[in-house]
């Protein structure tokens, strides 16, 4: 579905990627992880078309992405950045009816059966609530969700989130990290998400990406990363391992002398 092929890409002469090399296949759901400043969101926003590579090429469904016309690639990729613009005074069922947008004709207005698949998206993100609030009543946390929503409207092939858990407390952070699994395996979506939360990270997800200084430092499989000494070698500190749930969750050390 998703190929990276040697791409990079700099701001003025700072390096931010450096020839990533990456295969995505449909059906998955991919964590992107590593420090600030590894690359992460710069890898999302080239995929999504907000940069181009100043070297290499992204494909998706085997095509180049120079190769889509905006609107044929807005209907199968959907992209929710780390900041989305809420200084609109906009109602939340507007905000989510609004990924309809590349489905609509030009100079047409959502209809019925658009608002009607925006209630189901925000219901899916546990927001149905705030269908009449508007976007400078809520919380940041809530004002995630109603993005997130927005890009489930528009029913994308491929989704990619940049730290969609950021600004959620506890309970929606769990919640959010299973509705990403639920929705790659109920729609066969793929779903690439950066976090820096790496026991949420990898909780529900097929692999993640490790960034480092541009570059892929690590592809592995969930499991595969939650382990002391992987951590120690690619995030440089101390944690111990335990078994929950069926999953693997990370206790960072406090550090100083037990």
């Amino acid at each position: 579905m998703l190929e990276v092929r040697g791409a990079s890409y700099q701001y003025g002469e700072q390096p931010a990627l450096r020839a990533i090399d990456l295969t995505v296949d449909a059906g998955q759901l991919v964590a992107v992880t590593g420090p600030n400043g590894s690359g992460k969101s710069t890898l999302l926003k080239l995929i999504a078309r907000v940069i181009a590579p100043s070297a290499g090429e992204v494909r998706f469904e085997e095509r180049a992405l120079a190769s889509w016309a905006p609107r044929e690639y807005a209907r199968r990729v959907g992209y929710l950045p780390q900041e989305p613009e809420s200084a609109f005074p906009m109602r939340a069922l507007d905000v989510v009816a609004s990924g309809r947008a590349p489905f609509l004709h030009r100079f047409a207005w959502e209809d019925d059966a658009d608002f009607a698949i925006a209630r189901e998206a925000l219901t899916t993100c546990d927001a149905a609530h705030l269908e009449g609030r508007y976007l400078d009543e809520m919380s940041g946390g809530e004002r995630k969700r109603v993005f997130l929503a927005r890009v489930l409207a528009g029913k994308p092939k491929l989704i990619l989130l940049d730290e969609p858990l950021a600004a959620l407390d506890i309970a929606h952070v769990q919640q959010f990290s299973r509705l990403m699994r639920e929705v790659v395996d109920a729609t066969g979506a793929t779903i690439l998400f950066a976090s820096h939360d790496l026991n949420w990270a990898s909780a529900f997800s097929d692999r993640v990406l490790v960034m480092r200084d541009g570059a892929l430092a690590a592809d592995l499989p969930s499991a595969d990363l939650m382990r002391a000494e992987v951590i120690r070698e690619l995030f440089g500190f101390d944690a111990a391992v335990v078994e929950s749930g069926g999953r693997r969750w990370l206790v960072p050390g406090v550090g100083g002398d037990e």
